[in-house]
């Protein structure tokens, strides 16, 4: 039985759908290096892949937040720990003054105009500023949160970005928490103390150094102090919000560095999903080359074929 044209055509054109089907299927996957191009290629493989896709990028938006806060942490701890070094310098003084009897003019002077230059620079470090933007007002970020007294103007809400599944660090800060305001009188409690002492000073009264007292309130009620104490209470708070920026920053520093192993971790176990082998898809496209050059050399013959080539 002969087998019409017609059929035989059909059936290499069929095969040459097929054949080019693969060649482009092989050039593919060299060209992009995925052996998984859709879904149905491989829909376990894919939705694996899939998953792992999502988790790295979660960790990617934590890494950019990390970023994001890196600089904030870095400035708030600066400007924490400049303040405080100073202030420990101003608490010696503090007591020297207490020890002395009396002072003349010209040494008055120069002490009370320290005490309010130490006080105005605690000030300046409660007006920190990252880029645009105070960092030590809370969500008021864009005005300054302390007056030249050390009155605060700020917000107490602050913001946060999580960096990792149910840690958030600060992107702002509450300063009247961090830098000791006096609830009393919405003021810096060192900055108070201070301005204080340098009018006592300046009046000539230091007796009155060792029996003035103030009225403190940092969240666990209203104290009458002493000047020194009152200033060891200020001081001793914003120590302790030192540490906790201080925690903040190694707490960050530690997710960021298992964020990023976790994140090449999960591109590693992705790329052994979907990534091509190179040696093998080589391989196949060679075969699917050949075959579908093949499958043209065999279209090219068959279109020469009539039956009066057998009576030649």
């Amino acid at each position: 039985m002969r087998v019409a044209d017609g059929m035989v055509f059909d059936i290499l054109l069929r095969y040459d759908r097929l054949r080019s089907e693969q060649l482009k299927r092989s050039t593919e996957e060299l060209s992009s290096g995925k052996s998984i191009l859709k879904p149905s290629d491989n829909p376990v493989n894919f939705a694996r892949s899939l998953r792992f896709q999502r988790f790295i990028e979660k960790i990617e938006r934590f890494s950019r937040n990390i970023d994001l806060t890196d600089n904030t942490l870095k400035m708030a701890e600066t400007s924490m720990t400049s303040a405080i070094n100073l202030l420990q310098e101003a608490r010696v003084r503090i007591i020297q003054v207490l020890n002395t009897g009396t002072l003349n003019g010209e040494d008055a002077k120069v002490l009370a105009d320290y005490f309010r230059n130490v006080a105005s620079y605690i000030v300046n470090m409660g007006n920190t500023k990252v880029g645009d933007s105070y960092i030590f007002g809370g969500v008021k970020t864009q005005s300054a949160p302390f007056d030249s007294d050390g009155t605060y103007n700020g917000e107490t809400v602050e913001t946060s970005v999580p960096v990792a599944d149910g840690v958030s660090v600060n992107t702002n800060f509450n300063g009247a928490d961090y830098f000791g305001v006096n609830r009393v009188s919405n003021r810096i409690t060192v900055v108070e103390i201070l301005n204080r002492i340098a009018d006592i000073i300046e009046a000539g009264d230091l007796e009155r150094l060792h029996t003035e007292t103030v009225s403190v309130d940092l969240g666990d009620g209203v104290e009458d102090l002493k000047l020194l104490d009152a200033f060891d209470k200020g001081l001793s708070h914003i120590e302790a919000y030192r540490s906790i920026l201080g925690t903040q920053q190694r707490v960050v520093e530690d997710i960021k560095t298992q964020n990023d192993a976790v994140a090449v971790h999960f591109k590693e176990l992705k790329s052994k999903i979907e990534d091509a082998d190179y040696t093998e898809a080589i391989a196949e496209y060679e075969k699917a080359k050949t075959a579908y050059q093949a499958l043209l050399a065999a279209i090219t013959q068959t279109q020469n074929l009539s039956l009066l080539n057998y009576f030649k």
